[in-house]
């Protein structure tokens, strides 16, 4: 193994890569100045939190798919995945298909969720629920599911900085120092530039991350072999080869499912408002589609080849599998040394972008759904200085939990993913949902938080202390919450549709009927009056004048996509993905071949080119719905359909210059407010036009006729 002066590449490596953040993070400062001045001299005016957590709507296919790609593959992409697979095999696979799920439901939401932002000129990750649904309940029940897996996932990586850069220099592992350094240059960047710096630094940290993850295989391969050179017969653990059981497939399946919304999560959101353009966003969905082949699939790999690479070099048991085998490729020196360098420099770069990504998008909707509603007549400027205080406290927080939470903080891990997974049927619904099947928000806050409970009550009352000798069949907390919240909805929908003889189905829809009125003057400034659902109490309605002057309904949504091809606006496509979840789920016989007293397998297993047979069933049914996205995604057009000289004005998108400007919380937005006035006006003139020139005609006609 390497000793300490053989570290001095890390010791030159780690600083230079702080030293190129660095540089791109001024970079990204440069950039907002110039985008600023720019907007300037054409006359456009750019609020500032618009600038700082969206980039100003500006980022182009390169840094959506830099971005992207580097907050969604994480730290324990790099680290994780290799671990588990050393310790279990090839059922690390399930980090290759809930990542594929993950694609899934991105960019099936993506193209809407994006056309609603620019419609209604949503800016917090949280307006879409606000907007769609005008109830605080179901508002801040939102709020609270976005933030506090949030706040779990960043004490998370705020743990693996720690663990992972004392690992790499051989500290102490209570030493916090380096940590909490890492954590202020994290949040100096934020401070620095917003989002535009830390996705500039994204596409840096995603860079490096691609580079370790092509070559490291290679370099694997060429001086130990790869999965075709392991002999099962001499193979450290033949019980990787045996198929899985019942329970664990089981368990494999809801894994791929439950992290299908992530979507929801508000660093995700970010990125889909940031995108300049439908085609930018599409860039972005490509690379999370093709990420899980370039990142599980080779964590996959290397932990399961380094089961047998270790145990050659008479490593047993390591911490750190994925340090260990690191450290042995070091040994060989030359090229493998570093590449083992760049790796190492890559695993941090991983826990730090999805940090700093998350850390932004934290701040973010604590600032939009907390600080300015309490200061709604703060300008714009002061209210991102409210959100740099968010910031300090949002990481102040997670280093506090992860230094003092100790074995409490790897529970709540388990379930943070479980967490996010209740926002989905408030999404779906708002984003999917006609008039029919349309909810009343309160009782989908209800399935919310009932999912929420349940996600608890099941890990630590009963997967906690799991025994699957005595226990019954394992469950993914939050898939069971998930089930338990869809219920829940569907049967306080069923006693609301009783009690009101069907009166009153799901979200008041009267206001689609509603017109623009044309405001012009004084009127420009005034606050649309948007109807409350019926019997709503006053203190359940929030501000909604910034959003429109009409209230963003069911019916509305689908007229804002018309002309628009996605996928999840077919009910097939939604079957298809659920049978597809089946497919990718290793659906054998558990436990063949059984092991003997000695734990070697009783027969020869079933192995093509060195992997188990069962394995090939959930990379080609993988690799089937990777094509099935790209198809998808490529079908999307590159941006929304044009304006139509008979458009409905309410789904008219804002154009750059009207998006944002906020003077105050709810400000109305007397810009994009004049621009529909005057398509109402156009459409009123073009219409006396015809009325005219109808009734001109009709009276030449009776001329002619009394002539004859």
């Amino acid at each position: 193994m390497v000793d300490s002066s053989d570290l001095i590449g890390l010791y030159i490596a780690i600083p230079l890569y702080f030293c190129f953040l660095l540089g791109a993070a001024v970079w990204g400062m440069l950039r907002i100045r110039r985008q600023k001045a720019a907007m300037a001299e054409e006359g456009v005016k750019e609020d500032n939190l618009t600038v700082h957590y969206l980039g100003g709507r500006s980022f182009n296919g390169f840094l959506t798919a830099g971005t992207m790609f580097a907050s969604f593959f994480s730290g324990y992409t790099v680290v994780g995945v290799p671990n588990e697979a050393f310790r279990t095999g090839w059922l690390s696979l399930r980090w290759l298909t809930t990542a594929a799920f993950v694609g899934v439901g991105y960019f099936g939401t993506g193209a809407r969720l994006r056309k609603a932002s620019l419609v209604r000129n949503h800016q917090s990750p949280t307006d879409f629920i606000t907007d769609r649904f005008r109830s605080q309940i179901l508002r801040y029940t939102v709020v609270t599911l976005q933030i506090f897996p949030s706040i779990i996932y960043l004490t998370a990586q705020c743990t693996a900085i720690r663990t992972t850069f004392n690992s790499i220099f051989r500290l102490d592992p209570d030493n916090y120092g380096p940590v909490i350094g890492i954590c202020i240059i994290i949040l100096l960047f934020e401070y620095m530039g917003g989002l535009s710096c830390v996705a500039l630094t994204d596409a840096v940290q995603g860079f490096i991350m691609v580079l370790s993850f092509l070559i490291i295989p290679i370099v694997i391969k060429k001086n130990y072999g790869g999965w075709a050179e392991l002999d099962w017969q001499i193979y450290p653990r033949q019980d990787f080869y045996q198929t899985p059981t019942a329970s664990e497939q089981w368990l494999f399946w809801q894994f791929t499912v439950v992290n299908f919304c992530f979507f929801s999560l508000p660093h995700f959101l970010q990125r889909t408002y940031a995108a300049s353009s439908l085609k930018a966003l599409k860039t972005g969905f490509n690379v999370v589609a093709l990420g899980p082949w370039l990142t599980m699939l080779t964590g996959t790999f290397i932990g399961t080849v380094g089961v047998q690479l270790l145990a050659d070099a008479g490593i047993e048991n390591p911490a750190s599998p994925y340090g260990a085998i690191l450290m042995v490729l070091m040994d060989l020196g030359g090229f493998p040394y570093a590449m083992a360098v760049i790796t190492f420099t890559a695993s941090l770069a991983a826990i730090m972008s999805t940090a700093d990504s998350l850390l932004i998008a934290i701040s973010h909707v604590l600032t939009a759904e907390i600080v300015y509603p309490l200061a709604p007549d703060a300008s714009p400027a002061r209210i991102t200085m409210f959100g740099r205080i968010s910031s300090f406290v949002s990481i102040s927080v997670a280093l506090a939990i992860s230094i003092l939470g100790g074995k409490n903080l790897s529970d709540l891990a388990a379930i943070q993913f479980g967490l996010s997974l209740q926002l989905l049927p408030v999404f779906m619904v708002g984003l999917y949902a006609n008039k029919m099947f349309d909810c009343h928000p309160w009782t989908l806050a209800f399935g919310a938080w009932s999912g929420f409970i349940t996600t608890f009550a099941i890990h630590y009352s009963y997967m906690k202390g799991y025994n699957p000798e005595i226990d019954g069949p394992p469950f993914n907390s939050g898939v069971m919450g998930f089930f338990m919240n869809v219920a829940t909805i569907m049967l306080a929908e069923s006693l609301r549709w009783i009690v009101t003889r069907g009166s009153v189905k799901g979200v008041v829809d009267e206001s689609t009927e509603d017109e623009t009125d044309m405001f012009v003057g004084e009127d420009l400034g005034k606050t649309p009056a948007i109807k409350p659902h019926k019997n709503q109490p006053a203190w359940d309605v929030p501000k909604l004048g910034r959003f429109g002057d009409v209230a963003f309904t069911s019916d509305l949504m689908w007229k804002c996509m018309e002309g628009v091809r996605e996928p999840f606006s077919e009910p097939w496509f939604g079957i298809l993905m659920f049978l597809f979840s089946l497919t990718m789920t290793p659906l054998v016989g558990g436990g063949s071949p059984p092991l003997d007293e000695n734990g070697m397998l009783a027969f020869p297993p079933n192995v093509f080119n060195g992997l188990p047979s069962w394995t090939l069933n959930t990379i080609f049914f993988t690799l089937f719905i990777t094509f099935v996205m790209f198809r998808a995604i490529n079908l999307m057009p590159d941006d929304y359909p044009e304006v139509k000289e008979d458009v409905d004005p309410n789904t008219v998108s804002l154009t750059r210059a009207e998006l944002g400007q906020r003077s105050s919380y709810d400000g109305v937005n007397a810009s994009a407010r004049l621009h529909r006035s005057s398509i109402v006006r156009a459409s009123q003139i073009k219409s006396s036009v015809i009325k005219g020139a109808i009734v001109e005609d009709e009276a030449a006609e009776q001329e002619a006729a009394k002539e004859q």
